[in-house]
């Protein structure tokens, strides 16, 4: 994403690393300047961005004003849209751009799986899983906790959830890394045989779980597609892949992005080994102080409206800007303050309205039972490197998330 204002003289991508490793005084700058935006988004276009939190909240809690599909507000496909090779667009017809009863039926395909209940069921899997890896890391004393924990962890659990086989999930991964890597248009050409290769594997896997079903959701999602009426292929492949990207992501980036605000932070670190009692807390103020995305996808103005009092027409796209949203001071006291005790903490960072995360809970209870390990058996955790050797992993589907974080264990 390129913030680009001419009226307000600003220009800034955050395809810059510089810019990347640390948005937060930015988003300060243009909360200040205007709560709308103009920026550009790949693909998308021209946007505005609203960075306040009033605002994130109003288009993400109206479906009848912001719709999530230009069809959705104009009645029609965006030209992007249309001349995407029919191989990307396989990839996108799921859940996060549909509206009203598509929006409703795809997503409730799936939310069943991802019910408090259902989830907590999977706490001594998520605990056995936390431990092995963390027995694994402490041994060498200096490790990446990005390969060694926060990114094994939820890729495992997702996977086992959709029925991915062990010797797949790596290839997935790589794959997937690759795709959200796109800075430009012009990069999705050189990504096709990504795409290929990407939905290959998927294929396959499907062609074995209707082979051979097994206790999955997967396979519960093929015998809907092939009951009838409520899933069609192409939404089955492209549901399985969102699953699969965005169950895991999410919390990759909570735990990696969390962790070194804890590090940064040592005595907020030290109240939370002192009183495990905080980590529901601590979980929520990681979310919000450092989000692992910063804006969702992009919502359509489907009527003429207002919003952070400038006038907006039909056909208007919004991009809210949740990493600005969760460090509004008119929504939260001293919202710059990393506080693992925070209560009440109303963040976004999963979003909010109809298109509010499914797997919300799942990531929640992962980093709740990731974190209480690792402050249990990690107490003397450090940084290895220095701040500024840190890299941040550059892409432009709203995600931020370390590419690496070297710890050292004392």
């Amino acid at each position: 994403m390129r913030i680009l204002d001419r009226a307000l003289g600003i220009d800034v991508d955050f395809a810059n690393p510089a810019a990347w490793a640390n948005p937060y005084p930015l988003y300060a700058w243009m909360r200040e300047a205007s709560p709308m935006i103009r920026c550009r988004q790949p693909f998308v276009g021209r946007v505005w961005a609203a960075t306040r939190y009033e605002d994130v909240s109003l288009v993400l809690k109206d479906p009848k004003r912001f719709k999530s599909s230009h069809s959705g507000a104009n009645g029609r496909e965006a030209i992007y849209e249309r001349v995407l090779p029919q191989l990307v667009r396989g990839f996108m017809k799921s859940m996060v751009s549909a509206d009203g009863d598509d929006h409703r039926r795809l997503r409730g395909l799936v939310a069943k799986a991802f019910t408090p209940a259902r989830i907590e069921q999977l706490e001594a899997r998520i605990d056995a899983i936390a431990t092995q890896l963390l027995d694994r890391a402490i041994e060498r004393g200096t490790f990446d906790l990005m390969a060694a924990f926060a990114v094994p962890l939820p890729l495992r659990i997702i996977s086992e959830l959709l029925g991915v086989e062990e010797h797949e999930r790596a290839k997935f991964r790589r794959a997937m890394g690759q795709i959200i890597a796109d800075r430009s248009e012009w990069s999705l050409i050189y990504r096709l045989p990504t795409y290929w290769e990407l939905r290959r594997m998927f294929e396959r896997m499907l062609a074995r779980k209707r082979a051979r079903p097994t206790d999955d959701l997967t396979s519960d999602l093929i015998a809907v597609e092939q009951a009838g009426d409520q899933l069609t292929a192409e939404e089955l492949l492209s549901m399985v892949f969102l699953l699969l990207f965005a169950g895991h992501e999410t919390t990759v980036n909570l735990l990696g992005n969390g962790t070194l605000a804890l590090l940064e932070h040592p005595e907020q670190f030290e109240r939370l080994r002192d009183d495990p009692a905080l980590v529901p807390l601590a979980i929520e103020e990681m979310l919000r102080f450092d989000s692992p995305a910063h804006f969702p996808a992009t919502r359509y103005v489907a009527q003429r409206c207002e919003v952070g009092g400038m006038l907006l027409q039909r056909g208007d796209k919004i991009l809210p800007l949740l990493g600005a949203a969760n460090r509004d001071a008119r929504a939260f006291d001293d919202p710059d303050v990393f506080d693992v005790g925070r209560d009440p903490n109303r963040h976004v960072a999963f979003g909010a309205g109809p298109h509010f995360c499914v797997g919300a809970h799942l990531s929640r209870f992962e980093g709740r039972i990731a974190l209480t390990r690792l402050v249990q058996r990690c107490p003397g955790l450090r940084l290895a490197v220095g701040r500024e050797a840190l890299r941040w992993r550059q892409n432009n589907s709203g995600l931020r998330g370390l590419a690496a974080l070297p710890v050292r264990v004392s």
